[in-house]
C-alpha cells in the first residue's frame, strides 16, 4: 500500500487557490481525501474533480475508482512521488486530465490520458491560461493563482 505524505502550508493555500477558480458550479474537492483505486492503490490528490455523470464513485466518505481530474501540487517531499508513481497509478487507472504545478517554478504540466497512456498537452508558465478538455468550460488563468501566493 502506497503511504501519503500530508501537503505543506504552501502546497494547501495553493490548492484552496486553484480549487477556487476550479469550484465555479463544479464539485471539487481537496486532501486528505482517500481515493481508492484497489486495495494496494490508495492515493490523496491535491485536489479532486469528478464529473456529474462520475459521481458515483463517492461512497462512504471515499472515493472508489478513477476521478476526472486531480492536480497535485509538487513540493520537495512529494515531487519525486508526484511525477512518478503517482502519475503512473493515475494513468493505469484510467484518471483521464493530471496536473502537475510547480509553485517553485511557477509552471503547470497538463497531462491528457489518450488511449490509455498520458500524454503532454501543455507546459503553461504563469502567464499562460491552462484550459481543460476534461472540464467544461474550466479555464483558469494561471497568473492569478501564483500571484495569490509567497512562495
Amino acid at each position: 500500500m502506497l503511504a501519503e505524505v500530508r501537503p505543506s502550508a504552501n502546497s494547501r493555500r495553493l490548492a484552496f487557490g486553484l480549487s477556487r477558480f476550479m469550484r465555479r458550479g463544479r464539485k471539487i474537492l481537496l486532501a486528505p481525501l482517500d481515493v481508492h483505486f484497489d486495495e494496494d492503490n490508495v492515493l490523496q490528490p491535491d485536489i479532486i474533480y469528478i464529473a456529474k455523470d462520475n459521481a458515483g464513485i463517492i461512497r462512504d466518505g471515499y472515493i472508489y475508482g478513477a476521478p476526472d481530474l486531480v492536480v497535485e501540487i509538487l513540493s520537495d517531499a512529494t515531487g519525486r512521488r508526484d511525477k512518478t508513481i503517482k502519475k503512473e497509478t493515475y494513468e493505469r487507472f484510467g484518471v483521464r486530465e493530471y496536473w502537475l504545478v510547480d509553485p517553485v517554478y511557477r509552471v503547470v504540466e497538463q497531462f491528457v490520458l489518450i488511449d490509455g497512456r498520458y500524454s503532454l498537452a501543455a507546459t503553461l508558465t504563469e502567464s499562460d491560461r491552462v484550459v481543460s478538455p476534461t472540464v467544461p468550460c474550466l479555464g483558469i488563468e494561471l497568473r492569478a493563482i501564483f500571484s495569490e501566493e509567497d512562495l
